[in-house]
């Protein structure tokens, strides 16, 4: 019996704890758990809907604050900084921000990032609103193949973004001379892109200019196409005359370029994105045409060159064929005497020489009609280009007259045989004159004029007065004589004086009867064949 009962308490408290825990949980716990329900959902909603976070790497921190300064596309707000601390060691910026979860597919190694602020660009004033609400950090996203969040901020605001249609090329320089990135660039004095940056050139010697043009005029560059400086107020003035160049007030105070098809260069044909280009200094140069032969001469003279300077033209008869390249002082010390050596570069196809076959293509010089044109008195001679600057050229050009001379070649190169120009041939000339001058016996001539003087006052002038008045009885007996046959004349009872008015009256009729012919043949031309 009482294993029963024990049994049947056990069981009893069994159902008891049982019934317990089946009536639930305690409403002490409801709070607590929709509490969490609701901060779980928060925090779900608040992560799903929060953008990416992204470093910026910046050279400073100029007008940036975190979480006041924000980040902007199209002047849409896209994020917001949260942090700005020091880069490694101190050199640079980190900006950390957050963006809205839209931006993160742009966030790859394309998408550029850089400060707005307040400047004053070849375009207008950037970033005028700047002023009002502080510096905001510009956002142009571009997709690309890798994914990134650590991005290097640019320095200065680019020219190009993700908007723009056209192309870019390269353009060569010797320098950068006013230009800067933002720098117009126009084509028939239409703007037509810009400079987009420039750096220089592996090698060191030149600056390589990145151009950005808009679609609608890059379709106009082909291989001929031209690029020039335009910059400021372009005046020169060498042998060639006086050049003045000028575009427009922006180009002239910040610097420009202009391209240009030239019909004389003929037409090229079409370039890839960046393909590049020389940049030439002005628009003549631009037009001039680009030569790949070239033959190299000496020539040397004994004169002065002042007013020579590399790049001079060489011409041949008023032609340009080529230009000085280089030229230096050699002295003899044994004869003390001093020669300067000019270097020459002929171009050969600026001309045409029929039956030269033979060096057609080639840098070569051509022997046989080289040294005939020696024979011929072919040489250069110093002549003045600008008479105002005094400038320099050297002319080529057939002397027969000048000394014999032979083809010699020395360094390589052949000899152009020269002669002294104009001025100082002409002051040895002078030279010459007075020296025989100098030896005519002015002395003994006076001696002897004088003896022929006193031999003229003693025989000779008493005679010559006798032959004198025998000239002027003459001459008066003559002119009584005219004076007689005057009177005769114009005598009215004359005879020969009547019938010489009877002959200029009869010639008087008959001109005005030949007048009237005249005027009626014009009248009536048809006259001559049907009669009057």
């Amino acid at each position: 019996m009482q294993d029963t009962e024990t049994k049947i308490g056990e069981e009893a408290v069994k159902e008891a704890v049982w019934q317990e825990k089946k009536r639930g949980i305690s409403t002490i716990w409801i709070v607590p758990i929709v509490a969490l329900v609701i901060g779980g959902w928060l925090f779900y909603q608040s992560s799903s809907q929060k953008g990416p976070t992204i470093d910026i790497i910046f050279k400073n921190a100029t007008g940036i604050k975190a979480d006041k300064t924000v980040i902007k596309y199209k002047d849409v707000e896209i994020g917001k900084v949260k942090e700005v601390n020091f880069g490694e060691e101190l050199k640079t910026v980190r900006v950390t921000a957050e963006l809205k979860r839209n931006m993160t597919p742009f966030l790859t190694e394309k998408t550029r990032f850089w400060v707005m602020q307040a400047k004053l660009g070849v375009g207008g004033v950037q970033g005028l609103d700047t002023l009002l609400s502080g510096v905001y950090i510009v956002m142009d996203p571009q997709k690309g193949k890798e994914k990134i969040r650590t991005f290097k901020g640019l320095d200065q605001i680019p020219v190009i973004s993700a908007g723009d249609k056209g192309l870019t090329f390269l353009l060569e320089a010797e320098n950068i001379g006013s230009l800067s990135v933002g720098s117009p660039i126009y084509y028939k004095r239409l703007r037509a892109g810009s400079i987009a940056s420039y750096k220089l050139a592996p090698d060191g010697k030149n600056i390589l200019i990145e151009v950005f043009i808009q679609s609608h005029f890059a379709k106009l560059i082909n291989s001929k196409t031209r690029f020039y400086n335009v910059s400021g107020i372009n005046v020169s003035m060498g042998a060639d005359g006086m050049d003045v160049q000028t575009e427009s007030l922006v180009s002239m105070l910040m610097g420009g370029l202009e391209f240009d098809n030239f019909t004389e260069l003929g037409p090229g044909k079409p370039v890839s994105k960046d393909s590049r280009f020389t940049l030439f200094e002005s628009k003549k140069k631009a037009k001039q045409l680009q030569y790949k032969r070239e033959i190299y001469f000496w020539v040397y003279f004994d004169e002065s060159i002042r007013g020579l300077s590399i790049g001079a033209p060489v011409e041949f008869r008023g032609m340009k064929i080529g230009e000085v390249v280089n030229f230096s002082l050699i002295g003899n010390a044994d004869t003390a005497e001093f020669k300067i050596p000019i270097l020459l570069k002929i171009e050969p196809e600026r001309f045409t020489i029929i039956g030269n076959d033979t060096a057609k293509n080639t840098n070569q010089v051509n022997i046989p009609v080289f040294e005939k044109l020696i024979e011929k008195g072919f040489r250069a001679q110093l002549q003045t280009g600008n008479l105002i600057t005094g400038e320099l050229l050297i002319d080529l050009d057939l002397h027969p007259d000048a000394p014999k001379a032979t083809a010699e070649q020395k360094h390589g190169y052949y000899i152009i045989p020269s002669v002294p120009a104009t001025l100082a041939s002409l002051k040895n000339n002078l030279q010459a004159i007075l020296d025989r001058i100098a030896k005519i016996p002015f002395e003994d001539i006076g001696n002897e004029l004088n003896g022929t003087i006193k031999e003229v006052h003693s025989s000779t002038l008493p005679k010559v007065n006798t032959a004198i008045d025998s000239i002027d009885r003459l001459v008066k007996e003559t002119e009584k004589m005219m004076n007689a046959a005057r009177r005769n004349y114009l005598d009215s009872n004359a005879e020969i004086n009547k019938k010489m008015l009877k002959l200029l009256d009869e010639a008087t009729n008959t001109t005005k009867s030949i007048k009237n012919l005249t005027d009626y043949l014009e009248r009536h031309p048809e006259s001559l064949i049907k009669g009057k």
